[in-house]
């Protein structure tokens, strides 16, 4: 009796499976026609080279799985993925530093010697800066873990959003981080991208 293996959405290999198994698996919507598997010794193929397995190759959703390369699809994304993790570790610190620089700035006697109509708008702009820097810690937070995530190919959704929150933020310097955040876009927008993420997700 056959032994039968196959890549995950998480580019990994799974087996050995027995036929009652594999079907057991297409049942559940983790595999398809098109995923690519291999018997004991063989070369990879689509599932649906395999007759003894009773599946039609076609597209799953809505893009044609057969056409789909983990392996070039993972570097696709680890480019941006990696510069929007780069910018936001360098970008946190350095936010961190901000945020303590406007709550000591107001809460240690630093205005007290200031004429009061200077006083007060300093103390202002101080308030602003700390809402400012919070904001701004939070969203660099979000892009490091969204920047993760799409590295994995996991959470569609949250890679969506740190791609945006890089362009609002524009982590790092010489908005280093706008170029990022359409970078990542441009990739999760391709649909053999949107695929894997898909397939990765119905793995899991």
């Amino acid at each position: 009796m056959n032994e039968y293996y196959f890549i995950g959405g998480d580019n990994k290999e799974y087996g050995p499976y027995s036929v009652d198994q594999i079907k057991g698996l297409v049942a559940e919507n983790r595999l398809n026609g098109s995923s690519n598997m291999r018997t004991a010794g063989g070369d990879w193929k689509p599932a649906s080279t395999y007759p003894e397995l009773g599946l039609q190759a076609g597209p799953a959703q809505g893009y044609r799985q057969a056409a789909l390369n983990p392996q070039a699809i993972q570097q696709m994304v680890s480019g941006p993925a990696i510069f929007m993790m780069v910018l936001s570790i360098i970008s946190i610190p350095l936010t961190l530093l901000g945020l303590a620089g406007s709550i000591l700035g107001g809460s240690a006697g630093f205005f007290d010697n200031l004429p009061p109509e200077m006083r007060e708008q300093f103390m202002l702009q101080g308030v602003a800066g700390i809402i400012q820097y919070s904001l701004s810690l939070i969203a660099h937070i979000i892009i490091l873990i969204g920047a993760i995530k799409m590295k994995s190919l996991r959470s569609y959704g949250l890679a969506m959003t740190a791609s945006i929150l890089s362009i609002l933020f524009q982590c790092g310097c010489c908005c280093l981080g706008l170029g990022a955040g359409i970078w990542a876009l441009v990739i999760l927008s391709k649909p053999e991208v949107k695929s894997m993420f898909a397939q990765n997700k119905m793995m899991h």
